[in-house]
């Protein structure tokens, strides 16, 4: 993942109506359990799913299973804000959200209230996602946003032998 979302490590390529990626210096792996239990997050957060937000949020070191109900409120939320371009079937339109104004008005509770830092691996995948979604908005994108969360939960290989789906796992759009 290129980790920089500076508007200088992107070219846009008229012709081909493509976005290239131009500093690969910033790009990074991360771990597979990370990976997948990220991606059952996201799919939790696109699917309205508290229980599971705080479980994966629990697994991957969000949260410590201490916390108050006014943190794991304003984190649940705020998984909730982000995952509402990836919440319903069709295209979403990234010109009319206010995704920013929202998430920043749980920002100071969740600081707040917090009792651990966030993984080492969530400062850079956030900054990176939080530019794509300032890139979109900026440019007025119009995403199938959900389409493609579930194309890539589909095709994703879960590190785990025994691992369950989350019981959010609905794919189905």
């Amino acid at each position: 993942m290129q980790t920089d979302p500076n508007w200088g490590n992107f070219l846009y390529n008229e012709d081909t109506k493509t976005i290239n990626l131009i500093d690969f210096g910033a790009a990074r792996d991360f771990p597979k359990s990370f990976v997948d239990d990220y991606l059952r997050m996201v799919l939790a957060c696109s699917n309205g799913d508290s229980d599971s937000v705080i479980e994966m949020s629990r697994r991957l070191g969000f949260l410590t299973g201490m916390e108050s109900d006014v943190m794991l409120d304003a984190h649940v939320q705020a998984g909730f804000i982000v995952g509402l371009p990836f919440s319903k079937p069709g295209p979403y339109d990234f010109r009319s959200t206010n995704i920013t104004q929202s998430i920043s008005h749980l920002g100071a509770t969740m600081l707040k209230h917090r009792l651990t830092p966030p993984p080492d691996e969530a400062y850079s995948l956030h900054r990176k996602l939080s530019g794509a979604f300032l890139a979109c908005i900026k440019i007025g994108a119009v995403v199938p946003c959900r389409e493609l969360l579930l194309d890539v939960y589909k095709r994703h290989k879960f590190g785990e032998v025994n691992d369950e789906l989350l019981s959010s796992g609905s794919v189905s759009t």
